[in-house]
């Protein structure tokens, strides 16, 4: 048994969703973590390479809770929330906000594409999106934050 927070539950009645199946949760993101964590390595590196301790507190103390506190803040929100499958449908929620909720009547169809991009026959990047086209125009897009996001799709193109 998954366990759904309470919002979802009444958004998931409200639309007879059914029973959820699976949770897909999404990761940190990388760049966000390396800019809140950078001005501790800044101040350890003032403080021990150049010997300016006073430097290094007031990076601490002044420079770095005004990045890392909004990092935790939405970090949080971010691995609440994910995609909760159903056996009717599923539900894109962030932290406590339900984004969107859908049934697998409303899904028209379900695409996974993915690229890499080669430099000098060196795979340098990898993107990846499952989209997911509704019947009444819409389009959802699902990028590769979500952990399994090739089995994401094959589950959500298989329920279709």
């Amino acid at each position: 048994m998954i366990p759904i927070p309470a919002h979802l539950q009444a958004k998931a009645a409200e639309r007879d969703l059914g029973e959820c199946l699976r949770r897909y949760r999404r990761r940190p993101g990388v760049v966000g973590t390396f800019f809140a964590f950078a001005p501790l390595a800044g101040a350890l590196a003032l403080g021990i390479h150049e010997g300016d301790l006073i430097g290094a507190l007031a990076v601490v103390l002044f420079v770095w809770p005004p990045l890392f506190l909004p990092w935790c803040h939405f970090t949080r929100k971010r691995l609440d929330g994910g995609i909760y499958v159903f056996t009717g449908g599923f539900a894109e929620v962030y932290g406590r906000k339900v984004l969107s909720a859908s049934t697998w009547a409303d899904v028209r169809e379900v695409r996974y594409e993915s690229v890499e991009h080669w430099v000098n026959f060196v795979p340098v990047a990898y993107a990846a999106t499952c989209t997911v086209a509704l019947r009444d125009g819409r389009e959802i897009e699902f990028d590769g934050t979500y952990r399994p996001l090739e089995r994401l799709a094959s589950d959500l193109r298989s329920s279709v």
